[in-house]
């Protein structure tokens, strides 16, 4: 085999999500040559087809006031309240490089380049906790896609199956007009104009030209490293990095459509490649024993298969899967007839919204089903271990008017027909409760006992087993037309329906061993010059829990402006 040609550059970028491309604008800004390379055909990653939220505590868009204190206490009971969740798993140079850098980042990328946020009011995942905020989160402006010009090409789109009639929903205040529009006037109205926004792009484009949530941020970041005059190489995997006889890594080989290239990188490699949820090796080593499975069902990016892990082990890395939890759990449900990146629906708005109850197999609850995706899929794995279940697993049950309203899964509210879904399997109908259970493989007594007593806590408000409703942000995910418990509704009037949903991730929170300054560090601890980790390729600064709405890309672009910043001197 002949040797690889050879091209130069400061800095390396591995992988183009929000944390690789935050890496690679502030490294360029600081006067650095920069490269970035990805191995899909597409830029984004999984920022392309998340939500687009950062949790920033401290942000400049948040008018935060934590329990009548001003926002100037903001980043220190931010702190208090992580700490208090992650305990020993949190490491405090780490968290607070987080909190001191994150407010930055934001300013930074808003006066440097085309990125651009808006706040939101939207409470911490532990609401209950003293120290909780409602405005930490911050979410991604949207952009016109013709701004991208031929670039747009090169986008990643939305996940096709959250798409309705083509059509990306932007914020969660346009997504609930959309639920709303079968029974209201003035939602249906909105919707309508919207929608003919859309065939009209469409009809003109052949696209719609308004990009949302995480497909906007990335777009916007595209934009910015154009403008910057950043390389980017796609369908570029990394094959291995290249260390000099000190131990410092120089640069990596790259395989190209044109074949190997050795890329000289004379400040540093950053990696940003979305951590391991494609990897199946390492999930079932690191992951719970039924939250890991051969045909396992994730939204994370199908090219997250652990390449920047495990070519950093190669160079003397350390894996650090001390976690609270290894994954930032999702539930999703799966579509028959489907596979890939198409099949798979995060459980996002249904469960929480009251008429949905979800069960185990033996027909009991198990969760408060208005927590959060994060908080919803350990409680599952746990009792099906614990009951002796071949696999984790549960089911969403609601009757007719709980799905009218707010659709379930792929299944969308009314009037969009739902019989498909009903015919190949997805959605389990029947006219009776105990029909419904032996048609789901659920035992029909415990069902029916468990949505007796269901309805006994959503007539009285009260929900004595787990709480539900009491919470601000179940509140905040509740039906305000709905009393006296917005979270709690009547399972009565059939038919009813179920949907089996499963252990998903939208990333993994074990990786790679860093410090403050997102520099890889070896088995002792000590830094790997000329190597730094972002994103899901390393170990979660909270220690595997998940505070609030964006815990995944406020860490990412924060570390990816922190290892920018640092390769280029300026730390």
């Amino acid at each position: 085999m002949s040797n690889p040609s050879e091209t130069a550059c400061d800095v390396l970028v591995v992988g183009s999500g929000g944390a690789g491309f935050t890496a690679a604008v502030t490294a360029r800004k600081a006067g650095l040559d920069v490269l970035l390379i990805e191995k899909e055909a597409l830029l984004g990653g999984t920022t392309a087809t998340s939500g687009g939220m950062l949790w920033i505590p401290g942000n400049p868009h948040s008018s935060e006031v934590v329990r009548g204190r001003p926002m100037e206490d903001a980043v220190a009971s931010a702190r208090s309240y992580v700490v208090a969740e992650g305990g020993n798993y949190v490491n405090p140079t780490r968290l607070d490089a987080f909190l001191d850098n994150g407010p930055r980042m934001i300013s930074f990328l808003e006066q440097e380049t085309d990125v651009k946020f808006y706040g939101m009011d939207y409470p911490d995942y532990y609401s209950e906790q003293p120290e909780s905020g409602d405005c930490r989160g911050i979410g991604s402006m949207d952009y016109e896609l013709a701004k991208l010009g031929d670039d747009r090409a090169i986008l990643k789109n939305q996940l096709p199956q959250m798409l309705f009639m083509g059509l990306a929903i932007g914020s969660s205040v346009e997504m609930k007009e959309f639920m709303r529009a079968g029974r209201s006037i003035k939602s249906m109205g909105f919707v309508v104009k919207r929608m003919l926004r859309h065939f009209y792009d469409v009809t003109r484009y052949g696209h719609d030209e308004q990009v949302v949530r995480g497909r906007a941020l990335i777009a916007r970041f595209i934009k910015s490293a154009r403008d910057l005059g950043i390389p980017m190489w796609l369908s570029s995997p990394m094959k291995e990095l290249v260390k000099d006889a000190s131990g410092r890594v120089t640069g990596a080989i790259v395989t190209t459509p044109k074949g190997d290239i050795h890329v000289t990188a004379r400040k540093g490699v950053i990696l940003a490649a979305g951590g391991y949820s494609g990897d199946e090796a390492r999930r079932k080593a690191t992951y719970p024993p039924l939250g890991s499975t051969a045909n396992h069902a994730t939204v994370a990016a199908p090219g997250n298969t652990g390449d920047g892990i495990a070519a950093a082990e190669k160079a003397g890395g350390a894996f650090n899967g001390q976690v609270a939890n290894v994954g930032a759990w999702m539930p999703v449900s799966v579509l028959p007839g489907k596979t890939g990146f198409e099949n798979t629906w995060p459980h996002l708005v249904d469960r929480q919204k009251p008429g949905f109850i979800a069960v185990d197999r033996r027909g009991n609850r198990f969760v408060d089903e208005s927590a959060s995706y994060h908080h919803f899929v350990p409680p599952m794995m746990r009792v099906c271990a614990e009951a002796g279940d071949s696999e984790a697993c549960c089911w969403l049950v609601a009757s007719k008017s709980a799905v009218d309203k707010w659709g379930m899964g792929f299944v969308r509210p009314f009037p969009v027909p739902r019989g498909n879904y009903v015919r190949n399997g997805y959605l389990i109908k029947a006219s009776s409760i105990a029909e419904l259970a032996k048609k789901a493989g659920i035992d029909p007594a415990g069902l029916e006992a468990t949505v007796q007593k269901f309805n006994g806590y959503a007539r009285t408000g009260k929900d004595l087993d787990f709480k539900r409703g009491e919470r601000t942000y179940d509140l905040y995910q509740g039906d305000e037309e709905v009393g006296p418990n917005p979270c709690l509704g009547l399972i009565e009037t059939g038919p009813f329906f179920a949907v089996k949903v499963v252990p998903g991730e939208i990333g993994t929170f074990a990786g790679l061993a860093t410090d403050e300054h997102a520099r890889v560090l070896d088995a002792a601890g000590a830094p790997i010059r000329g190597l730094y980790a972002v994103g899901n390729d390393q170990a979660s600064v909270f220690g595997g829990v998940y505070p609030g709405p964006g815990s995944t890309l406020g860490p990412a672009l924060t570390f990816g402006y922190i290892a920018g910043r640092h390769v280029s001197g300026q730390s």
